[in-house]
């Protein structure tokens, strides 16, 4: 329910049980320290409903999380609680966050590593977490076959100049997803190759 409180600005939400219990009626004078309680306690329902709100709709990292509340203008003990409450429940997980994100990024948009770790970050990932986790998930593939994956989007553009250019426009393009140089001249190479293949059975043709 929400109780009006002449000297306060904004309604505060109080349970029917709490008006029961604490036998609060209209008219009635509170204490300073009650009414302090009482706008505490308000404060983290408030907080709470909107974290469940905002869960309810996608994930976040805690970093994210916690900034979403502050721009509510919920106190930072209020935020506390409630990342303490939904971290014990699972669903605030960094380190599960993480991996979904780079799982994620290595399927739609094939990166190197700096590339994954800097879209953490901007997921407000800690650093140290974010550098593991891409390291963890990279243990498994194969940078060559991933530049050679994020190449191929830009392929047919790039492949229409000559080598020189071509092998230019694509070591910038794979430099900045995140790929080392050795995995970019592999998977240029091997592409161009495939070209120039592709080339000679039409002229033998």
């Amino acid at each position: 329910m929400r109780l009006f409180i002449k000297t306060l600005e904004r309604p505060l939400f109080v349970t029917v049980a709490k008006i029961q219990r604490e036998n609060l009626k209209e008219g009635m004078k509170l204490a300073p320290e009650r009414l302090r309680q009482l706008c505490l306690e308000s404060e983290l329902f408030e907080c709470d409903a909107q974290a469940a709100a905002l869960l309810s709709r996608r994930d976040y990292s805690i970093g994210q999380f916690k900034q979403r509340l502050k721009l509510k203008n919920f106190a930072e003990n209020a935020i506390k609680e409630i990342v303490y409450k939904y971290k014990s429940k699972g669903l605030l997980d960094d380190q599960k966050y993480a991996a979904k994100v780079v799982n994620r990024l290595l399927l739609d948009k094939p990166s190197g590593k700096p590339f994954l770790i800097a879209a953490l970050r901007r997921k407000l990932i800690p650093r140290e977490l974010a550098d593991a986790t891409v390291d963890s998930l990279f243990q498994n593939e194969d940078a060559v076959a991933l530049a050679i994956a994020a190449l191929q989007k830009k392929w047919r553009q790039f492949s229409q100049f000559d080598v020189e250019e071509a092998k230019s426009k694509s070591y910038n393009y794979l430099s900045r997803r995140g790929f080392s140089y050795g995995a970019a001249k592999g998977a240029f190479e091997q592409l161009w190759q495939k070209k120039r293949d592709a080339q000679k059975e039409e002229s033998e043709d």
